[in-house]
């Protein structure tokens, strides 16, 4: 039985087809092959400046909620070397998947990294503390109830207010304190010519045996240490906090900052820009609620060791010190408070017409035009003083005082003005309505220098991260919140090898660059 075999023919031009059809297929094969590499490429670098970005320094999180990474790397020098060589570390691992692998897979996309580059980063004091701000104020926007922000509004309010009535009594102390000492200096000259003319007739009547009694004119002066005007005189003399604080209760921290702090020294800047997501009236509440909740005041401490223990004082005033800055925050309630309960005294008929009548026994029987009132006024300036003092000794002591006095609310007797240093040591108030200590604060933080709070925040986040942590060289203006790199690839070809192979094509790896960013 014969068999018969098939013989199977091409021509020329077939075979030249063909070729140009695989080559065509090849091609068309390795355009997508390079486009996936291309993904690959960009994904890998993503994906290190996200495994760089995790190093976050946990402890700033965890107290403060914000992330910054350190650009250190612990040690103190600030290196972008180091960081190239812990990203490119990264990312070596994702551009070769085999790299240390026993039984290696096939890779479709392989890569060849050749070169990164860090080309720019933003550091936390960039732009004065900038986007340590806008993470705060984020984070906040996040998880602030609405109520919190209604009472920093109503803060808000309270201290335009405060601020008003606190203008109104320097400017009436100072008018009435110059209108006061000119119409004395009248009485004084006007009392030195009767002494002179009792004299003459007193000479004149030196041979007769009697002298004249004593008229009704020739009354006695009020007796200084009953005069209210002297007894506040002298307490102003001495210092604001031993009036205002218990020694031997509440002692004064004695920390000092030294002067290496980010908002004292000249801080690293970063080549890239922080954007400001964040800004006006209501995120600076957000920010001011977020200071309010992470640092410590002086009726309020914190259980990490803090550089200062005054944390909100400071931030406000900006002294290096924990005393320097108690003092000036009491110098500030004192003035609110003055301006607050003067208001209210001069609108009060039945006090007022009680400094009338002690004005008029001050004064005596010598009348000078003016004298009296000036007095009087005088009198319920040093009432709201010696009445603001027992209200900053109540917050002090962490007690409650209202906004805006009224009857039941007010204190402080006119006459027992001589006597209010006894008063001082039981001051009352600690209970019922007002605002406390950090709710004065509050307002005071409203009315204050807000460009500042950030960099003085840092100042403090700086010192708790050294004290509480290992990373005792640790700097904020180190510490990197953004970050832009760079990327030089390699792409091996696959199909192009057939088609190189039948047409000797190009067969060179392709280069590839690619830019990344990352940011908190």
């Amino acid at each position: 039985m014969k068999t018969y075999r098939c013989k199977g023919t091409i021509t020329v031009f077939l075979s030249l087809i063909s070729v140009l059809f695989l080559s065509l297929l090849c091609t068309t094969m390795e355009s997508s092959r390079i486009q996936g590499a291309r993904a690959k490429a960009a994904a890998v670098l993503d994906m290190g400046m996200f495994s760089l970005f995790g190093e976050y320094e946990n402890c700033v999180l965890e107290q403060y909620d914000v992330f910054f990474l350190d650009g250190a790397c612990g040690d103190g020098s600030y290196s972008q070397k180091k960081l190239k060589e812990k990203l490119q570390a990264y990312m070596e691992y994702n551009v070769n998947p085999n790299k240390e692998i026993l039984f290696k897979g096939y890779d479709p996309f392989p890569l060849e990294l050749e070169n990164v580059q860090v080309t720019g980063v933003a550091l936390a004091t960039d732009q004065k503390g900038n986007a340590f701000y806008q993470q705060a104020v984020g984070f906040m926007h996040e998880n602030l109830a609405t109520e919190a922000v209604s009472v920093w509004m109503e803060r808000s309010r309270q201290a335009e207010d405060l601020e008003r009535a606190e203008k109104r009594y320097e400017e009436k102390e100072k008018s009435n304190h110059t209108s006061l000492k000119s119409l004395q200096q009248q009485q004084e000259e006007q009392k030195q010519k009767e002494e002179q003319k009792k004299a003459e007739e007193k000479n004149a009547q030196e041979e007769q045996e009697y002298l004249p009694a004593e008229t009704e004119s020739e009354k006695q002066e009020f007796p200084v240490a009953q005069n209210p005007l002297e007894t506040i005189k002298q307490i102003r003399k001495r210092g604001l906090l031993g009036l205002v604080l218990d020694e031997k209760e509440q002692q004064i921290s004695n920390k000092v900052l030294t002067s290496d702090i980010p908002s004292r020294r000249k801080c690293r800047q970063g080549n890239l820009k922080s954007e400001k997501t964040y800004s006006g009236v209501t995120s600076n509440v957000f920010f001011q609620e977020y200071l309010f909740g992470r640092f410590s005041s002086y009726t309020r401490q914190l259980q990490m060791e803090q550089p200062l223990d005054y944390g909100l004082e400071y931030i406000l005033c900006g002294q290096n010190s924990d005393k320097k800055n108690l003092k000036n925050v009491a110098k500030r309630l004192l003035a609110l408070r003055e301006g607050a309960n003067f208001l209210y005294l001069a609108s009060d008929p039945a006090r007022k017409a009680e400094a009338d009548a002690l004005a008029a026994l001050i004064t005596g029987a010598i009348p000078v035009p003016g004298l009296q009132v000036a007095t009087s006024y005088a009198l319920l300036l040093v009432w709201a003083y010696g009445e603001s003092l027992l209200d900053l000794r109540s917050l002090f002591a962490g007690g409650k005082v209202p906004v805006w006095k009224n009857g039941a609310s007010w204190r402080l007797d006119l006459q027992k003005i001589p006597s209010i240093l006894e008063q001082l040591e039981s001051p009352g108030g600690m209970d019922g309505s007002g605002l406390d200590y950090e709710g004065y604060l509050q307002i005071l933080f409203t009315m204050g220098k807000q460009s500042a709070y950030s960099m003085r925040a840092l100042d403090l986040l700086e010192g708790v991260i050294r004290k509480n942590t290992d990373n005792i060289k640790f700097r904020v203006d180190q510490a990197i919140v953004k970050m832009e790199a760079k990327a030089e690839y390699q792409i091996r070809p696959i199909f192009l090898k057939i088609a190189h192979a039948f047409l000797r094509t190009g067969n060179r790896k392709l280069k590839y660059n690619i830019n990344g960013r990352f940011a908190y």
